[in-house]
Parts: C-alpha cells; structure tokens; sequence
C-alpha cells in the first residue's frame, strides 16, 4: 500500500446477520465515506434514517444473492407465482382474477408459508436468471466470481495519522490466493464509455481503493489487491463489461478516502456536522457564483424576413 497514512490495523471477520452489520453505525464504511463527501450533515442525516428499501435496492439484492450466494438465495428469498391460480379463475370466466374472494384466500396462505422471506415476483427471479446465466456464460467473468469467498464482513480498528477510527467493509467477492477484489454492480450503462463516467460520479474509486487496502491489511502479507467490477446491464440484451481498477483510480480513491477519514475523526472529536460550507475556504461560507461553460453562449441572431442586417452587438448608451 502506498501510504503511510495507516499505522497499524486490527480488522477481523464480522460473523453476524446482515441486518447487526448494517445496523452498527459505530463503524463507518466505503459507502458512508461517499456521504461523508456531500457534507457531513449528509453522512449524519443518513446515519440517523433507517434506509427505505425501494425497487432498484430490493432487485440489486436479489441479483447480488442469486449470483454470488445461490443456497443463501433459496433460503433468504420467496418467489411468489400467482400463475396457476390466475389460469384457473380465468378458467373459470374471472376477468380480474386477483381481486377474487378465491385468490385472496390462496394468497393469505402463501403468506402464510412465505414467512419472513423477501418476496420477489417471477418476472424479477426470471430476470435476474437471465442475467445471471448471460455473465455467467463467459468464462473470464466465471472465473473472476471462483474460487473465493462472498459477502464476507469485516470490522476492526485502523490506528492513523489522525487518530484511531472504526471502520467496516464487505466485499462481494474474494480471492485471496491471486490477490483479488471483485464488485458486481448493475448499471444502465455497462460500456466502455459510459461506466467510466458512473463510476466517478458514484464514487467507485473510493470503495475499489478502500477494500483493497483493508483486505491487505487484513491479509497481513504486504501483497497488494487488484480490484475489479463486473458492470452488467438490466436491460436486454444484458450487456457487460469487465474493468480492472487502474494505478490511476486506486491512486485518487486512497487520496480521498484518507482525507474523508481524517474530516469524519474530526467531526466525531468534535461532534460537528456542517454542511456544504465545510468545502468553502471563504471564512464566511460565502461562494463566489459562475455561470459554467456551458451556459455561457453566443447569442448572434439574424432577421432573415427582411433584406435589413441585424448586427448583434450591445448598444452603447
């Protein structure tokens, strides 16, 4: 690791449930320091508010079970297929099957059964089997995702230039023996154009350069990792990309993650969580306004009913 930023690290497996790991908020991680970089006000905002679940997080989950834990994926997931039940009310001349006394019946004792499994529906499960079974079919990416371990937890202490902080991490994939990260992300845009510019927005660099650098710690053998994303598309035809963390973007997310370290120490010490102003050097918190390049245009016009030349200039007073 090129840096001398972290002194000495104590990071072991986190065994607990999902639901204890995400909810220690004691131990701050890759995807928190993301926050932390809108402003802390944001980081402790977040924080403090139980994360709403909505489609795109609830289909994400999914896709990441299926492919990377398929027998944690049988026992964490329900599949609810109203199918049979629909082709026999329609059968049996229903035009709106589901709002039947019959199917509300059928439906209270699948609930019944389902328990506390997430529900997704059979359009999702064939969806995300599509997807899996496209990535799977090419054999750099099947390689990639063996061989290794998935989802595993980690907490610990790392003792820095700026004090003691906690921190946490849960990679999706691990390969120890090659020195290997994997991160499966789906995307609107898996090429080699788009990626790029969602990776930067989203703050990749920083998750890539933080795991790395705590799975070496943690491996304790001064080896470094590479980092890779498999980048899939949820649209058809489930395009992917595979992409390998450059020098250049570990470089930039060890850079920012350190000093995202650094202000979270500072606001914890002293229990301060400003916002944007904390990005303002101006002691007032005073930002200079600019219109940006691109709103600055030419307005040259020209009167083309008329045999009149109109010249586009300011007038002088």
């Amino acid at each position: 690791m090129e840096s001398d930023f972290i002194k000495s690290a104590n990071i072991q497996p986190f065994n607990g449930t999902d639901e204890e790991y995400h909810a220690d908020k004691s131990f701050i991680s890759a995807s928190a320091l993301k926050q932390l970089k809108v402003s802390p006000a944001h980081y402790k905002e977040d924080a403090e508010t139980e994360t709403e679940e909505t489609d795109a997080l609830i289909f994400g989950s999914a896709y990441h079970s299926f492919v990377l834990e398929p027998k944690r994926f049988e026992e964490d997931y329900y599949i609810f297929d109203d199918t049979s039940i629909c082709q026999v009310l329609i059968g049996e001349d229903y035009k709106s099957p589901r709002s039947t006394k019959t199917y509300k019946e059928w439906q209270e004792s699948e609930m019944r059964i389902i328990g506390n499994k997430k529900v997704i529906t059979k359009d999702i499960f064939e969806h995300i089997k599509a997807m899996r079974d496209k990535l799977m079919a090419h054999p750099y990416a099947r390689m990639l995702l063996s061989n290794g371990f998935n989802e595993q937890g980690y907490m610990g202490e790392i003792e820095t230039q700026a004090g003691t902080i906690k921190i946490k991490f849960k990679p999706d994939h691990v390969n120890e023996n090659k020195k290997i990260i994997v991160d499966l992300k789906t995307t609107r845009d898996a090429s080699k154009e788009g990626f790029p510019k969602l990776a930067g927005d989203l703050n990749y660099h920083i998750q890539a350069s933080f795991y790395s650098d705590m799975m070496e710690r943690v491996s304790g053998d001064n080896r470094a990792y590479s980092f890779f994303f498999i980048a899939q598309e949820k649209k058809k035809p489930y395009a992917f990309n595979l992409f390998e963390s450059s020098p250049q973007f570990i470089s930039q997310g060890r850079f920012e993650y350190e000093m995202l370290l650094q202000l979270y120490k500072y606001c914890i010490d002293n229990n301060t969580w400003p916002g944007y102003q904390i990005w303002c050097e101006n002691k007032y918190g005073i930002l200079e306004l600019k219109l940006p390049a691109w709103a600055i245009k030419d307005i040259t016009y020209y009167d083309h009913y008329s045999n009149k030349q109109i010249v586009s200039k300011q007038l002088t007073q």
